[in-house]
């Protein structure tokens, strides 16, 4: 499945997404948004599309400050809020143009939380790695 095959991938995204909510505990939102912030799929309680348009331009900012300080690419971004957590991924390989954000409770574990947004970012790239162009 090509990037471009929107409907594929958008049901791959809503599929990972929704395990993503199953495994982690206080999930409260989830999205895979373009870069540009253009919204693939979303899961909880804030449909609001800006904040996926928010991540993808925070994740274009840091990959920019990464790039300048020459330590390659931004992989993750991580938020600290007194109401919850906040993770935004690159996604890897095929999915490349993607990233990945999560919203949790405060509650929530900072390791859990980047280890089932890791799960769910490879498993769209798996997707999009399995499907023909």
């Amino acid at each position: 499945m090509a990037i471009d095959n929107k409907p594929a991938l958008a049901a791959a995204a809503k599929q990972a997404l929704s395990r993503l909510a199953q495994n982690c505990p206080g999930l409260k939102w989830a999205t895979v948004a373009t870069k540009d912030g253009a919204e693939i799929a979303s899961h909880g309680s804030s449909t609001d599309e800006k904040l996926s348009v928010m991540t993808g331009t925070m994740h274009a900012l840091a990959d920019g400050i990464v790039g300048e300080a020459e330590l390659g690419s931004c992989n993750d971004i991580i938020l600290a809020a007194a109401k919850g957590r906040i993770v935004i991924q690159g996604l890897q390989g095929p999915a490349s143009d993607l990233v990945l954000a999560a919203m949790t409770t405060p509650q929530t574990s900072l390791g859990l939380l980047l280890n089932c947004c890791s799960t769910a970012s490879k498993e769209i790239s798996a997707a999009l790695e399995k499907q023909p162009a």
